[in-house]
C-alpha cells in the first residue's frame, strides 16, 4: 500500500508543479511577441520542467537521466511530426493525415528507443559515482 500511496503522491506533486509552471511560463509568454509563441513556452517546457524537478526530488538523478533521454528522443519524434503533419494533412485529410503523422512520430521514437544503449533509458545505481579519493600522502 505503500507503494501505492507514493505514486500516487508523486503524480500530485508534478500535477502541481506543472500546473506552476505552466502559469509562471504563461506570464513569460504575455510578454512576448509574436502572441503566436505563446503556446510553445506553456505547454511542453513547463510540464517537463517540473516533471523533471520531481523525479529528482523523489527519485534521485539517474530516473532523471533517463526521462531526459526519452523526452529528448519523444522531441526528435514530434518535431519531425510538425514538419510533416502539414503536408500530410493537406493531401489526405483531417484524419488520415493526422493518422499518418502520428504512425511517423510512433516510428522514429521506437527506433530512438531501440538505438539508445542498453542502460540509456533505465535507471542506473552506478551512473553517478563518487570522486576518486586522491592518494595518501607519503605513499609511492
Amino acid at each position: 500500500m505503500g507503494e501505492v500511496t507514493g505514486q500516487i503522491v508523486e503524480v500530485v506533486l508534478k500535477a502541481l508543479a506543472g500546473g506552476v509552471f505552466v502559469l509562471a511560463f504563461a506570464a513569460l509568454a504575455e510578454m512576448l511577441t509574436p502572441k503566436r509563441l505563446a503556446g510553445v513556452f506553456c505547454a511542453a517546457p513547463s510540464v517537463a520542467l517540473a516533471s523533471l524537478i520531481v523525479t529528482a526530488c523523489i527519485a534521485g538523478v539517474p530516473d532523471v537521466l533517463a526521462s531526459a533521454r526519452g523526452m529528448q528522443i519523444g522531441a526528435v519524434g514530434f518535431a519531425l511530426y510538425c514538419l510533416i503533419a502539414v503536408p500530410l494533412l493537406r493531401r489526405w485529410g483531417t484524419w488520415w493525415g493526422a493518422l499518418a503523422a502520428l504512425t511517423v512520430w510512433g516510428a522514429v521514437v521506437a527506433v530512438g528507443y531501440a538505438l539508445a544503449p542498453a542502460g540509456l533509458l533505465g535507471p542506473r545505481a552506478a551512473a553517478v559515482t563518487a570522486p576518486p579519493s586522491p592518494p595518501a600522502a607519503g605513499l609511492p
